[in-house]
């Protein structure tokens, strides 16, 4: 970690209370613990400062080159472009003169699944009848995943997006309401808003198509577009086209959802690959294979992104993955404990109005299963009363 990097940790931490201090340093200790005992004998020890950073880092944003650094590059002959597609070491950049290929600094190189990603703007400059990129300017938003091999890093997976489409299908693969609150967690700390689109709405009859939309009404209850759609028939394409109207989006979802057919039936020219899902299991098969920018009539612009069948958040804190569950927001306020995390602490106002109907029980589920990973929710949650409070 460089100076300027030392200094802007130093500033962000003072604005911390004791106790946020110290769940952060608590936190980034474990994650230095866990590398250590990964790491190759012989390798750098790395800093306990090091992780702090990489765990405020979304808050404090990309600086980017400054004022000057950004004229001398001008001066230079440096071109200002968009990232449409990335493969390792190099990019497709699009530029005034259309879509080139770039390679990459060493440094970004280096650090590419997690400092690039489609949609950032960048500098290009020329060298011979090559092009490389030079820096990543200041962003508006960012979508980031866990990474899943290592756990202090994420991955970076759209940049400056207005909206994250999260992409579900009525049937096969099947719906998962936890993989979709999962999306919403990182969408709420990205800086873009959501829209949730249920494509194949076609292969459930009219009762269980009732059964599904009152299964998401909680989304919808919270403000957010819930789009019922078919690419086979052409339904609800016309409603998804007027949501996403002038704004840069990106498609995220399990494989097998119809992301890329959503795609074609938006423009028929974005021509992405369609494939069809397994029939042993009902999972999807990834026929997107990296993210890549199209840019389809009337001002808009999507990201489609290959599909995953798990979708990990960046990490256990209480208060990360509550950011996601926009509706306990105003209650928590009126908790007895400052750090209440919802689940066992006495006086709790968020478990309250899980018990009077004020948030849906199967939110608050779902918020008590993804901080304890992937087991049983409390016990009390399944008794009248719900315990302590």
């Amino acid at each position: 970690m460089d100076k300027k990097q030392r200094r802007r940790l130093k500033t962000m931490l003072a604005e911390l209370d004791n106790g946020e201090r110290l769940r952060l340093t608590k936190r980034a200790t474990k994650l230095r613990q866990a590398a250590l005992r990964t790491q190759k004998p012989g390798a750098r020890r790395p800093e306990l400062d090091e992780f702090l950073f990489e765990l405020v880092a979304p808050e404090l944003g990309d600086d980017g080159p400054t004022d000057a650094e950004l004229q001398a590059a001008a001066a230079a002959g440096a071109e200002r472009g968009i990232v449409t597609g990335i493969v390792a070491g190099a990019c497709t950049v699009l530029l005034d003169g259309g879509e080139v290929g770039a390679t990459l600094s060493t440094d970004l190189a280096a650090r590419q699944q997690s400092d690039l990603a489609t949609g950032d703007d960048v500098l290009v400059e020329r060298r011979g009848d090559s092009r490389r990129v030079i820096a990543v300017l200041p962003r508006r938003s960012l979508l980031v995943r866990a990474d899943p091999h290592v756990a202090q890093r994420r991955r970076a997976i759209a940049a400056n997006v207005d909206v994250v489409v999260v992409v579900v299908a009525a049937e096969a693969p099947p719906l998962h309401p936890r993989l979709i609150d999962r999306y919403l967690i990182a969408v709420e700390h990205s800086g873009a808003r959501p829209v949730l689109v249920v494509n194949k709405i076609d292969l459930v009859d009219d009762d269980r198509r009732h059964d599904l939309l009152a299964r998401l009404q909680p989304y919808h209850a919270l403000g957010m577009p819930v789009l019922p759609c078919s690419v086979e028939r052409n339904e609800g394409i016309e409603e998804i086209r007027a949501a996403l109207a002038g704004n840069t989006c990106v498609f995220v979802g399990q494989s097998g959802v119809g992301k890329s057919s959503l795609l074609n039936a938006l423009d028929v020219d974005a021509a992405a690959r369609v494939g069809e899902v397994r029939s042993g299991d009902g999972r999807g098969r990834h026929t997107t294979t990296a993210s890549a920018l199209y840019e389809l009539p009337g001002g808009i612009r999507v990201i489609d992104t290959p599909g995953i069948r798990r979708f990990s958040v960046e990490d256990d804190d209480p208060a990360a993955i509550a950011a996601g569950f926009t509706e306990f927001a105003p209650l928590a306020a009126g908790c007895r404990y400052r750090d209440c995390t919802h689940v066992h602490e006495p006086g709790c106002a968020v478990r309250l109005a899980v018990e009077d109907g004020a948030i849906p029980r199967s939110r608050y589920e779902s918020y008590v299963k993804l901080l304890g990973g992937d087991g049983d929710a409390p016990r009390w949650l399944e008794t009248p009363g719900f315990g302590p409070m």
